[in-house]
């Protein structure tokens, strides 16, 4: 096996470094800080090691702090292709540079003199055909030796250089190349038809010339045409390398295009040099000796990065052929003697599914490293290049083309942590932060760069005042650049990716990374692959759930028990969190033209959305299946198949139960949490238990077994027992705390108060029927009215405790007021976010209210706008709406909360403010201050509506412990 040099180019560059600044920089990390913290001193020294050739001055390093404005080298001048086709110790004339490798011929090669002089010719037949400096140059052909010698060349003269694959379609490449305005068309005609190339040429109104590559007929295209081997036929190679502006345009590269038109990013010559010098020499160590094959295409920034690793002295491989198998790639790296091969996760994927052994089937001795990047690499990956390929560092690189670079990669004197990049890139101040901008270590944050690098983009095309740059980059943490990208760091600087940013779901308020999904998911062998999207949940306006979408390998059906098994291993592996709330067998993904997965392309599919930019997809057919497959199960979903006990209490358990979490069916064991309920879904499962059932069940007694066969035992034995009543939800000593039900007239919206509550004191609950025997609901007063008579039962003197949540506070805010008129001490009314009634207000606070828009008695309006949403969906994957019984009972609880006319109070009141209701109480809570002698209110954190409403209520787990201490502080 050939080994990296015995010492390292990172060991002698942080030995100049030691020199230059008379410190020791051999701690772990301590090359890092001093290339961030003393910029203008690391990348002087940089370029002065790197040997690469320039003129002018490099006394000025860095024109400022400030990353999207400050410029590097603003007085020196260099030329891309001299620096990567200059003579090089150990690579001179004779040595190995360029290998094109065909799928229907022979490999081309180059030396690195035959190939500079190749360049040095096209050079001259290009300003024979009139390109000169500040033109911009389009190509669209394969990864061939000829696109990297017109690249070369265009760039030699100082024109910006932009490539694109032949399989792209018209309307994708005109997306792209439309806003370049290029003067010159180099067209490989072997992979493109004649009809594209002639609507390519028409939408491009600036072109001057086209130069084909390939040897077929010269086409009419209305404007001259030549071909590259007659143009260099006989042109004397230049000898004139002009030196060009650091920041001159080099290459025009595009963003994927799934979120919108794709951005035109200019990168500069000096920039993209100096950063590829780097990261090849000292984080790759190649040099003169190795041959790099990197797997990509000309769409995509690796070309660039490749074709930079000439300034190396490193022999390049290309390749235009397709992947036809899993040991492709394996074995032109064994044809060509590969030393460092770059890849990706997808393929590194593909040789473990199909059980490949590639050092079985080919000669890896030259083999050193392996690169991957494109994608999150997972740590089952490392594990079997290890075992398949050999004992070499598998090192995941990622950056991208927005800086034509990376942030983190490899490193030649660190060890490789399975499932991790090894380390920053040196000079790139980078970082994970949170919402707020603050450094976050041990977890994931955004990743942001800090300070100023050489690679960023000199800026976009059609962009005359910066403003696309500044909201692509800074808008979202003022003074960083924000990359897009998830990531963890850990104290000694290793990183581990969690995908892009804009692919993080966020499912009632919790932020869930897809790549913990997808690695949960690689153990089960019936999924090749999946993709987890976001979906709007119609039923909770402004609420969101997860829709999973899988691909199956062959011979295997998503059934019921499939589907189970997906959700029970999520549960048990990752979260109740990570658990879908569909599930749905696709064909296929969505796929960028350079193999990018396209999450956001998945989430407008399935919200019936239009996609930004279909034609930047492989494939945009797929997400006319991905729609339909999820407008099919959430219509099973819908309605799910009878269970064969349907005559029986569990068949209708059963029922009710995958209607809330919209399953297709249910086993009398499954587990709740195994397949992904909530805890907002318990609340509403009971509910609909005691509403359809008339079984009011506990929470706590659900929790004891959650099954379908357990509710349906605990609903048989609630049915039986006293249908109302006091309910000791806590024992104590003293005087009890009573609690006062809910709109539903349960009690269950409180166990995690009752839980969390620190006093020694009893915790009572009265149980009171909210409907006559009519079915008609009572009044306010009418429930009142038993209310007192059960605390009076279990309590017959005062000082009495009272609370109760929106409805509830209603209730025991006339239970109080009785009990005052009957003389009774009421040592202490707490209100939580009991919102006065309407008929309470004055008239300027109705108007208000009706202007605001927004009124709610028992909670926010969402339940109202989901009847208007469940008469108009608002397209074919809405989910199913909550049962009329449901929203009846709500409406009803409502209605005669509006007409309850409060009288009033004299003694103290606690109001517990919710955070989210402080506008409506600023028009409405001066009804309560007219009534009460003294309202002290407190501030807590969180929502109204907890219940059917996506944003986080003051009961919800995450913020009930709040509640429960400033609850315990009044008890005391």
């Amino acid at each position: 096996m050939t080994l990296a040099p015995a010492v390292a180019q990172l060991t002698s560059f942080r030995a100049r470094c030691e020199e230059v600044t008379g410190t020791a920089l051999d701690t772990p990390g301590a090359l890092h800080a001093f290339s961030v913290e003393r910029p203008e001193e690391f990348w002087r020294t940089l370029l002065d090691w790197s040997g690469v050739p320039w003129s002018g001055s490099a006394d000025v390093v860095l024109t400022g702090t400030d990353v999207e404005t400050a410029r590097f080298f603003p007085d020196l001048r260099l030329n891309y292709a001299e620096a990567l086709l200059r003579p090089l110790d150990g690579a001179g004339d004779d040595a190995p540079a360029l290998t094109a490798v065909h799928a229907d011929r022979p490999a081309d090669s180059w030396t690195r003199g035959e190939l500079r002089d190749a360049v040095a010719r096209t050079v001259t037949a290009l300003q024979r055909l009139g390109l000169a400096g500040g033109d911009r140059v389009v190509l669209i052909a394969g990864n061939t030796g000829e696109t990297a010698v017109v690249a070369l060349a265009a760039a030699a003269i100082g024109a910006a250089v932009s490539t694109a694959a032949p399989d792209m379609g018209v309307a994708s490449l005109l997306g792209r190349f439309g806003q370049v305005d290029p003067a010159v068309l180099v067209l490989d005609r072997r992979a493109i038809g004649d009809d594209v190339v002639a609507e390519v040429v028409a939408g491009l109104p600036t072109l001057r010339r086209v130069l084909l590559l390939d040897d077929g007929p010269l086409p009419d295209l209305g404007l001259p045409v030549d071909r590259l081997a007659d143009s260099t036929a006989d042109a004397e190679p230049t000898r004139d390398w002009p030196r060009h502006a650091f920041d001159t345009p080099l290459f025009v590269m595009f963003s994927s295009g799934t979120t919108g038109p794709p951005k035109a990013m200019v990168h500069g010559a000096g920039g993209t040099l100096l950063e590829h010098v780097k990261e090849h020499r000292l984080h790759v160590d190649l040099g003169p000796g190795d041959t790099l094959y990197f797997h990509t295409t000309t769409a995509w920034m690796m070309w660039t990065w490749q074709l930079s690793a000439l300034a190396t002295g490193a022999h390049v491989v290309v390749n235009d052929g397709p992947v036809t198998g899993p040991e492709t790639l394996w074995r032109l790296a064994a044809d060509t003697g590969v030393t460092v091969f770059g890849t990706s996760p997808a393929y590194l994927q593909l040789g473990q599914d199909a059980g490949l052994r590639p050092a079985g089937i080919a000669d890896l001795s030259r083999l050193r490293a392996v690169l991957s990047t494109g994608a999150v690499l997972h740590d089952w990956q490392f594990d079997w290049v290890t075992e398949a390929v050999g004992p070499v560092p598998l090192q995941s690189i990622s950056g991208g083309t927005d800086i034509i670079g990376c942030f983190v990669l490899g490193a030649p004197d660190l060890p490789v942590r399975r499932g991790r990049s090894q380390t920053r890139s040196l000079g790139l101040d980078v970082a994970a932060v949170d919402e707020d901008g603050r450094e976050v270590v041990g977890q994931v944050g955004e990743l942001v760069c800090r300070r100023p690098f050489p690679s960023r983009p000199v800026g976009f095309l059609r962009d005359p005042d910066g403003r696309r740059f500044h909201d692509a980059y800074f808008a979202d943490h003022a003074g960083m650049w924000t990359h897009g990208d998830l990531v963890e760091f850990d104290a000694d600087g290793s990183s581990r990716l969690h995908g892009r940013s804009d692919g993080v779901l966020n499912v009632d308020g919790l932020r869930i990374g897809p790549s913990e999904i997808y690695t949960v998911l690689r153990q089960l062998p019936e999924i090749a692959d999946a993709m987890a999207v976001e979906q709007r949940d119609d039923s909770r306006p402004g609420g969101a759930r997860m829709v999973l979408l899988v691909v199956l390998r062959p011979g295997a059906r998503l059934d019921g028990g499939l589907d189970r098994t997906i959700r029970r291993t999520l549960r048990r592996e990752a979260s109740a969190a990570h658990v879908p709330s569909l599930v749905v067998a696709v064909g296929d993904l969505p796929l960028t033209h350079n193999g990018k997965r396209s999450e956001r392309a998945a989430r407008d599919a399935v919200n019936g959305d239009p996609i930004a930019n279909a034609v930047a997809l492989r494939d945009p057919g797929c997400l006319d299946e991905i729609r339909r497959a999820v407008a099919a199960v959430a219509a099973a979903a819908a309605a799910p198949a009878a269970s064969e006990d349907d005559d029986g209490l569990l068949g209708r358990v059963s029922r009710i139960w995958c209607e809330v979490l919209g399953l297709r069916s249910a086993d009398p064991d499954d587990d709740w949490s195994d397949l992904g309920g909530t805890s907002r879904q318990v609340l509403s499962l009971l509910r609909r238990v005691r509403l359809e059932l008339d079984a009011d069940v506990p929470v706590q007694r659900f929790a004891e077994d959650p099954t379908p066969a357990g509710l349906t035992r605990a609903a048989e034995a609630a049915a039986s027992a006293a249908p109302a009543g006091v309910a000791v939800l806590r024992a104590g000593e003293g005087r009890p705390v009573v609690l006062v039900p809910d709109a539903w007239g349960q009690l269950n919206l409180y166990a995690g108060l009752v839980d969390r509550l620190t006093t020694p004191r009893p915790v009572l609950g009265l149980r009171l029927p909210l409907r006559d025997a009519a079915g008609r609901h009572r009044t306010v007063e009418e429930v009142a009215a038993d209310a007192l008579a059960q605390v009076r039962s279990a309590q017959p003197q005062g000082p009495y405790t009272l609370l109760g949540y929106s409805f509830g506070g209603l209730v025991a805010y006339e239970v109080a007021t009785r009990l005052r008129a009957a003389g009774e001490e009421v040592g202490c009314l707490g209100l939580l976010d009991a919102r006065p009634p309407r008929a309470a207000l004055g008239r300027r606070e109705t108007a208000r209210v009706r202007w605001a828009g927004r009124w709610a008695t028992v909670r926010s309006g969402a339940a109202l706008r989901r009847v208007v949403r469940r008469r108009r969906p608002s397209g074919p994957a809405a989910a199913p709406a909550a049962p009329d019984a449901e929203l009846a009972f709500f409406r009803g609880s409502q209605a005669v909360s509006e007409a309850y006319r409060p009288g009033r109070f004299d003694g103290p009141v606690t109001y517990f403010l919710a955070e989210g209701s402080r506008a409506a109480a600023s028009r409405t809570l001066g009804a309560w201050r007219r009534r009460v002698r003294e309202l002290r209110v407190v501030d807590v954190p969180g929502h109204h509506g907890d219940l059917d409403d996506e944003r986080i209520g003051m009961l919800s787990d995450r913020h009930v412990g709040t509640l429960a201490a400033h609850v315990s502080s009044v008890l005391e």
